[in-house]
């Protein structure tokens, strides 16, 4: 056993996020590691969890000792001790012990645990001459090269679709039609035809389409920019005949941020992890790699890509943690840590087939988001009990004029007839604006789309795109006798609420008067997402039959911090106490009216924030297919009570690390 006793120097003693960079630490270790507040003589507690370590009650100036035993004890107290020592307020958690072993935490991006040699990839090597074009052939030269680049990204974006990854491959495919955009292609030409050569023109096109972009302070948009990029690199890099060099063995690649088509286009197998200095959940490479099952941590401030290439580097992509040089403790605790996560992903495996329910029989309904009715037997597969969240806006996308009422109405009764009338299809109204622009509506400019003319509010100006979609919603029900189910997005206030409901009802009655089979009612919700709708629940419940809430938006508008801005990372967990007490008081305006409560955003389909929201009192849980025999396994191994107590402390903590670990506690228990 090796032991230490030091003085707390850190302002905040051992609250909050100095204790969760403790657990973190202690946690990477094999020891027992017991801490003893020794300035107030209370018992050891396990410094691997944090409830323990806050209960020890640490101030500034308090004397603790730390013990531990077990085979790697002596690193273990030396580790610790250096990080209590510092500055255990870093929130980058760094912790390094002996040569050149670096430890840093970053974000969960995408699951799993990978180690292998560090790749940096050199997106812009020149193995080849820049192309310096004559004064006859600088246009021809460019407009070829952006149209090779689009052919590559399709067909990237076909191999996606060969794996069943049609969502995802969208992100390529735009990524084609930005190759041979004339806003990008034609400011090359003009660049190049005024003296620049063309790898500089398509360079500093493509840069300033980004700057324009990315100063429209816009989630999708800020993705965007950084696809404009890998785009205008990509068709420089076939200007100048240059080739990436792919990786020698399965490595992971080390970077500040990653080209998105880069995830998809690395040959098979040799891209095995990926750990960014910068980036965010949310961003295109985030969302390729988890298709892909590849894991991933994003935002790791610390990282020095530089100093990792060519280094062993191991990864967790579940708990944000990356070593640079891990030793055999290291790799020790990652195997077990992969093991356990192997046979909790076969037990959630054996749940497909039930009902999701607590160990003592508190059922919670799990649906399916989709996209469109090819998912549907993707869902119905993983046990969805439904749909609830169908993202219609994406019918919308990607062509020249709207669908019309007649193709929506086709597309709406595949879906409710692939479901049946026992699995309700919650179909949301088209969420346009905001992050999802389409061009052939003509809507004006905005400076902040977020917090702009999107979704219900279309309405307000101008009906007939809702109204469109309401009637082909009535059609759809009716031809596949089923009752209809619909939500509105972007609800702010109570006369939002009265609008769709004029809207459904004008709808309906067209319906009848053309003559067409219709239901008697439609069973109807409101999007909880904006802050005051929360705070108007009670009244908006009353004229509500179902709430879904939108833990996406709502975390970002609760914490005033835009999902796309990637130094605003820290401030995506949608388990910050200040949004699970927003939640906490929509809940009660649904139970005063008697309505159920449903949440479809990330925070639904992640196993820790399941637990949170059912213990807080929700009764449906919507989310990703892949993510629903996870939750399911998660809920089958916990009791009500255990629920309501771990969502009475999550709501007395004051930021989401202490929720995340609480949480976390119920979900690595064996299971009895």
């Amino acid at each position: 056993m090796k032991s230490v006793e030091l003085e707390i120097g850190n302002e905040s003693g051992l609250h909050a996020r100095p204790a969760a960079a403790l657990v973190r630490a202690a946690s990477g270790f094999r020891s027992d590691v017991r801490i003893e507040n020794a300035t107030l003589g209370r018992p050891p507690a396990d410094a691997k969890s944090l409830v323990g370590v806050l209960a020890a009650g640490v101030e500034k100036g308090h004397r603790i000792r730390l013990w531990a035993d077990g085979a790697d004890e002596a690193e273990a107290v030396e580790a610790l001790r250096k990080l209590l020592a510092t500055d255990p307020d870093d929130p980058a958690g760094q912790v390094k012990g002996a040569g050149a072993r670096t430890r840093v935490f970053g974000l969960a991006a995408a699951p799993g645990i990978a180690v292998g040699p560090a790749w940096w990839p050199a997106l812009d090597g020149a193995a080849g001459q820049a192309f310096r074009p004559g004064p006859d052939d600088a246009e021809p030269g460019i407009r070829s090269a952006a149209a090779s680049a689009g052919a590559q990204l399709e067909a990237l974006a076909a191999r996606l679709c060969e794996l069943d990854r049609t969502g995802e491959a969208e992100i390529l495919e735009a990524q084609a039609l930005m190759a041979v955009d004339p806003a990008l292609v034609d400011e090359a030409v003009r660049l190049a035809a005024g003296g620049l050569d063309a790898v500089a023109a398509i360079r500093a096109s493509a840069e300033a389409s980004a700057r324009a972009l990315s100063a429209l302070d816009d989630e999708l948009l800020a993705a965007r920019a950084a696809d404009v990029r890998d785009v205008g690199a990509r068709v420089a890099r076939i200007m100048s005949g240059a080739a990436i060099a792919w990786p020698e063995a399965p490595s992971i690649a080390v970077a500040v941020d990653l080209a998105p088509s880069l995830v998809v286009e690395v040959p098979p197998g040799l891209l095995i992890g990926v750990a960014l200095a910068g980036g965010s959940p949310t961003a295109h490479v985030a969302i390729l790699a988890r298709s892909l099952g590849i894991p991933a941590v994003v935002a790791a401030a610390g990282l020095d890509p530089g100093a990792a290439a060519g280094s062993v580097l191991a990864l967790d992509g579940e708990t944000g943690e990356v070593i640079l040089d891990p030793n055999a403790a290291d790799l020790g605790r990652l195997t077990d840590r992969q093991a356990a996560r192997a046979d909790r992903d076969r037990r959630a495996a054996a749940t497909r087939g039930r009902l999701a329910a607590t160990k003592d029989g508190r059922r919670v309904a799990l649906m399916a988001n989709i996209r469109s009715p090819e998912d549907a037997a993707r869902a119905i597969a993983a046990g969805a009990e439904g749909v609830g969240l169908f993202r219609t806006e994406y019918l919308f996308m990607r062509r020249q004029s709207p669908p019309g009422e007649t193709e929506q109405t086709a597309a709406y009764r595949r879906t409710m007839e692939a479901f049946g009338p026992e699995r309700p299809v919650v179909i949301r109204l088209a969420d346009i604006g905001g992050d999802k622009e389409i061009p052939y509506l003509g809507l004006p400019d905005e400076p902040n789309p977020f917090l702009g003319v999107r979704a219900i509010r279309l309405a307000h100006g101008s009906r007939e795109l809702l109204l469109t979609q309401l009637r082909a919603i009535w059609r759809a029900a009716g031809l596949a006798r089923v009752t209809p189910h619909v939500m509105a997005a972007m609800v702010s206030t109570v006369a939002d609420a009265r609008l769709l409901l004029e809207l459904r009802d004008e709808a309906r009655a067209a319906v009848l008067a053309a003559g067409h089979p219709c239901p008697d009612r439609m069973t109807t919700g409101l999007m909880i997402e904006v802050p005051s709708a929360a705070i108007l629940a009670p009244e908006l419940a009353r004229l509500a039959d179902f709430f879904s809430i939108g833990t996406n938006d709502l975390t970002q508008y609760v914490l005033a911090a835009d999902r796309g801005n990637p130094s605003l990372a820290r401030f995506q967990d949608a388990l910050h106490p200040a949004v699970l007490r927003t939640i906490a008081s929509v809940l009660a305006g649904a139970d005063a009216a008697g309505i159920p409560v449903a949440a479809c955003g990330e925070l639904a389909g992640d196993p820790a924030g399941a637990l949170v929201l059912v213990g807080l009192g929700v009764d449906e849980l919507s989310a990703d297919a892949a993510s629903l025999d996870g939750i399911r396994a998660a809920l089958a191994d916990v009791t009500v009570t255990e629920l309501r107590d771990l969502a009475s402390r999550a709501l007395a903590a004051t930021d989401a690390e202490t929720v995340r670990a609480l949480a976390g506690e119920l979900l690595v228990r064996v299971p009895d």
